[in-house]
């Protein structure tokens, strides 16, 4: 089977956002870290002495007292939290949450693969906790200006944020992916793919990803998570880092990483927010990161998986829609950038046509079914979406080593 591309020079939006509903995931993060961006420096240099202290009484809240901390080679600051007292078990519907320590089911296949997805070679190293704790990347008064505009801290949750609360303009958004819509009668339960993982230079007010999302229920209901690999110089300087994004009311609450309660981590390895390296390399070597959401069907919670570690998962209280499953999931890449700037790259910053070891890809991609197993999605649910395809694209084929995959990037550098 050939390539199947998105070539139409004249494509529109159509109202339609890369995670499957308005706003996508990474354009409501964009949207926020735009926002907070263009404040933050008034707020470094204007904060008075009672915000200072509010943000310091914050960070007392959301940073829990820690058995054992690191600094890690990169700079930052990785404390060991007892996983009983983690942040997230100050959301309401958590207060009595029994914790799983691993799925009660595992899907079919998955510990054979465990040996040949290390996940520490990519992780910073010496950090280990002592039993019975977490490694939990410390959060500064820059991550709370920056979550102010969504309330995304989870201390204060809204219920009337939309996208029009956001003075943003949401043309800066671009997306180049794979999708799969699978109709009612037939949900997924779980999404999974290996990233093709790269180090792109971006301005500060811009932001590049590479992820898997999956969504359910309607555009202002929905419920969504998504994880990969993002860069974005003020969020989190220095290199690609590995992240997490959630929501469960349509983007109204929910968070980049551990930043509000809802996830709870259970790896003692595994670092949220933190640089992964080593990066792939323009016609030389390529590394990639095997990222998989799947639903345990007897507790009805949300796994996350890095490699051959679960990091942990969103309890089924937290979703209300995805206990029926998910009927969308997409692949890809997605970028923000101000109207006043050039477009940032996307994937490697080069164009999907290059093919391998030039351009970004997701590979291995695969569905999650009520019978636990992984398995690659049918033709007729598949399209290729890419808004300005001559910015980024994006192009898929099958074959048996790979399996289901998709090209993705390009150089950008556009203004609209």
């Amino acid at each position: 089977m050939g390539f199947r591309i998105n070539s139409d020079r004249r494509h529109r939006r159509q109202g339609k956002f890369g995670c499957g509903v308005a706003p996508s995931a990474a354009e409501a993060v964009a949207a926020v870290l735009f926002a907070a961006l263009r404040d933050a420096d008034q707020w470094r240099d204007k904060l008075t002495k009672e915000e200072d202290l509010e943000l310091n009484r914050q960070l007392k809240l959301i940073n829990k007292p820690a058995t054992k901390s690191f600094r890690t080679e990169f700079g930052d600051i990785v404390d060991c939290i007892e996983i009983h007292k983690q942040l997230t078990f100050d959301h309401p519907l958590l207060k009595n949450h029994v914790i799983q320590m691993m799925p009660k089911t595992i899907p079919k296949g998955v510990a054979d693969e465990a040996p040949t997805y290390t996940s520490l070679k990519f992780m910073p190293k010496k950090i280990w906790c002592p039993e019975g704790s977490v490694p939990i990347k410390r959060a500064t008064k820059e991550d709370l200006i920056m979550g102010k505009h969504l309330k995304s801290l989870g201390l204060n949750y809204s219920a009337s944020t939309s996208r029009h609360d956001f003075s943003v303009d949401f043309r800066g958004y671009h997306y180049a992916l794979l999708e799969v819509r699978m109709p009612k009668y037939k949900p997924l339960y779980g999404a999974r793919g290996r990233i093709n993982l790269w180090n792109l230079s971006v301005n500060a007010t811009q932001l590049s990803v590479a992820s898997i999302c999956i969504v359910n229920g309607p555009r202002e209901e929905s419920n969504s998570i998504q994880a990969g690999w993002g860069v974005n110089p003020t969020l989190y300087p220095n290199d690609s880092r590995l992240y997490i994004f959630w929501t469960a009311d349509g983007y109204k609450t929910g968070c980049y990483n551990l930043l509000c309660p809802g996830f709870v981590q259970v790896s003692t390895k595994i670092v949220l927010g933190s640089i992964i390296k080593p990066d792939s390399v323009y016609n030389g070597p390529q590394y990639d990161l095997l990222i998989s959401f799947h639903q345990d069907p007897i507790t009805g919670d949300w796994w996350f998986m890095f490699q051959d570690e679960y990091v942990g998962y969103w309890p089924k209280k937290i979703f209300p829609s995805f206990n029926k499953g998910a009927t969308y999931a997409s692949w890809g890449g997605e970028v923000y950038s101000p109207l006043t700037e050039p477009s940032p790259a996307m994937g490697s910053g080069h164009f999907p046509e290059e093919g391998y070891g030039k351009c970004a890809y997701v590979n291995q991609i695969q569905l999650f079914s009520r019978h636990q197993t992984f398995f690659s999605p049918h033709e007729d649910f598949i399209s290729i979406k890419a808004d300005k395809s001559y910015c980024y694209n994006a192009l898929d084929d099958e074959n048996v080593t790979w399996g289901r995959y998709v090209y993705f990037g390009g150089p950008g550098n556009c203004t609209f």
